[in-house]
């Protein structure tokens, strides 16, 4: 990878490195994340429901909340679809110009056709794993918790909250760690699904406290932009006051998902820029991969 050090690479270096290979084709990175958070901005903006009947004057109606919220559920991840196939976009844009080799908007696109279905399976397994972990740990934290959380001891409540929810933390962040491999073992070294995560999963092992804090920087730089928008907005409220609650009007909801649209896809190439890094240190640390390389460009006796 001519434009990465051929060298085990630092915490700041990675985070760095990922800021450095955006700045880099900014327009080409921005432009493909961009189109691909577009189809979800149509299909919220044509079929996501209005939440702003709920909780109202009266009884609220839980029965159509809980349907609205279906319904918001079937648009998210119709919508996180199109977002996957731009992840798996981008990820083969950034490949090429690590090789210093020319690409496109188009071409990223076209390329990325094949790497799809792999993507696609390796994440639903790891979802799927993920979920029937989550499953397991919730169902045995609350058998521990649920004596404390019925004492009537604030303080007792407490700790079997945080005695509930920090085992369901520390799998999601395992999940996030041995996954985060997936897109370039598919991309870069032309991986099948399963083949694909267990590769994931074997970078990341020996290695789990510096994935996960990769990582975590990487998702809220990542997801900064959408909470700033929040924010802009005072969506927070809705958290925090029950009044709020349900009051969210369509033209309200309009601007947040336009603002979302032009914004989020500014911070989406760096996620993807910072697996791409970490990706190639967890290859050096693990596979002396730099060793690797500068052997295959050294001729024929060469000392």
């Amino acid at each position: 990878m001519p434009t990465i050090p051929l060298r085990p690479l630092g915490f700041g270096e990675i985070v760095d490195g990922a800021v450095q290979l955006y700045r880099r084709d900014f327009g080409l990175y921005y432009l493909i994340a961009l189109i691909a958070a577009v189809p979800g901005y149509v299909i919220r903006l044509l079929f996501e429901p209005s939440l702003s009947d709920f909780g109202g004057a009266g009884t609220p109606d839980f029965e159509g909340f809980f349907a609205e919220m279906g319904a918001v559920l079937t648009v998210n991840l119709a919508a996180a679809a199109f977002a996957l196939v731009g992840a798996v976009a981008l990820t083969v844009a950034m490949a090429d110009r690590i090789e210093d080799r020319q690409t496109s908007v188009g071409s990223a696109y076209r390329n990325s056709v094949g790497y799809v279905p792999s993507v696609t399976g390796a994440t639903l397994v790891a979802t799927a794993a993920f979920f029937l972990a989550a499953i397991v740990v919730l169902f045995m934290s609350a058998l521990v918790t649920f004596p404390l959380t019925r004492s009537g001891n604030t303080l007792l409540s407490l700790i079997g909250f945080a005695v509930l929810l920090l085992p369901l933390a520390a799998v999601g962040l395992a999940w996030l760690a041995a996954t985060f491999g997936i897109f370039p073992a598919v991309v870069i070294e032309g991986r099948p699904a399963i083949a694909a995560l267990k590769r994931s999963f074997s970078l990341c092992n020996g290695g789990w406290l510096r994935v996960m804090g990769i990582m975590i920087v990487a998702m809220i730089i990542n997801m900064a932009p959408s909470f700033a928008i929040s924010a802009l907005f005072g969506l927070e409220n809705l958290f925090t006051s029950a009044e709020q609650l349900g009051t969210i009007d369509s033209d309200t909801q309009w601007l947040l998902n336009t603002a979302n649209l032009v914004v989020a896809p500014l911070t989406t190439p760096f996620m993807v820029g910072s697996i791409m890094i970490l990706f190639h240190d967890r290859r050096v640390r693990k596979e002396a991969y730099d060793l690797e390389t500068a052997a295959g460009t050294m001729g024929p006796g060469t000392r």
